[in-house]
């Protein structure tokens, strides 16, 4: 059953002419979030404006009962002008952009054009799978929220490494404790951000998060991959430009070691591996 308000209900019972429009709502694993509607012109529903951007097309969604994973096809026709960030559409899902990223996919019903007042429908809600880039366009394969419950259980598992996410309930680590902010230097790009900073040890903040504080990427995070002669390492860069000046937040990362527990982070107590474990070679 999809929801509806009383207001759509009311003009679905009442009049059998109103216009449709498809509204896309993608929000990226750095936190950066994309709104296009599927109509002719842009439209403003929920509080939001859905830009004109590609052309989209998409297979049939619809209803089962029980713990079946929905999918959805999409494909995106991009052109030129169609960006994400600074970059062309094509180019930012070739670099893996769109890789994990949520697909919201919901239906205005306008009594007039333009007229979203009624409010719209939810038709898909759920993760971008699998894509496939082309000279012509992108196909995405998206499974819905449901694929989430195919999960290992036990959740975790005997192994000399730690089982935790670094920071959660389980670690109890206080990131924030180790955090710095820092101003990017000249020679900063998407993918690599100049700074004078030296963390002891050198490997601290290796795959921690970078978040940006000021600039055009304020308010979006990455994984640092590196840090060497100067530089933060991003693994996926970041959409807009970097420039000298721009303030970001850096967090530690954790390599999920017993050592790096104990002698860096003092939280030995919470470690969740078990370092003593035999190999499966030697275990009886």
């Amino acid at each position: 059953m999809r929801a509806a308000s009383p207001a759509l209900i009311a003009l679905l019972a009442s009049s059998d002419r109103f216009i449709m429009a498809d509204l896309y709502t993608i929000t990226l694993v750095g936190g950066s979030v994309l709104r296009y509607s599927a109509a002719p012109t842009a439209l403003f529903a929920n509080g939001y404006t859905f830009a004109l951007g590609p052309k989209f097309e998409r297979s049939k969604t619809k209803i089962v009962i029980g713990t079946q994973v929905d999918e959805l096809e999409v494909k995106i026709y991009t052109e030129p002008t169609d960006l994400i960030g600074g970059q062309p559409f094509l180019q930012a899902a070739w670099q893996g952009q769109l890789d994990g990223a949520l697909l919201h996919l919901e239906r205005a019903f306008m009594p007039s054009y333009g007229d979203t007042s009624p409010g719209t429908v939810v038709l898909f809600a759920g993760r971008i799978s699998d894509i496939d880039c082309s000279r012509t366009g992108i196909e995405l394969k998206c499974r819905s929220h449901l694929e989430l419950l195919n999960i290992q259980m036990p959740r975790r598992l005997w192994q000399s490494s730690c089982t935790h996410t670094f920071g959660d309930a389980m670690c109890r680590f206080d990131r924030s404790s180790m955090q710095v902010t820092f101003s990017a230097g000249p020679g900063s790009s998407e993918a690599q951000i100049a700074t004078s900073l030296s963390p002891t040890p050198p490997n601290l903040y290796i795959q921690g998060t970078v978040i940006g504080v000021t600039g055009a990427n304020a308010g979006a995070s990455r994984t640092v991959a590196n840090m060497a002669a100067g530089s933060i390492y991003v693994r996926l860069a970041f959409l807009s430009p970097i420039l000298a000046g721009d303030q970001f937040q850096l967090l530690p990362g954790c390599d999920r070691t017993l050592s790096t527990c104990k002698d860096v982070f003092n939280n030995v107590i919470h470690f969740g591996g078990f370092p003593h474990i035999p190999t499966p070679e030697t275990a009886v």
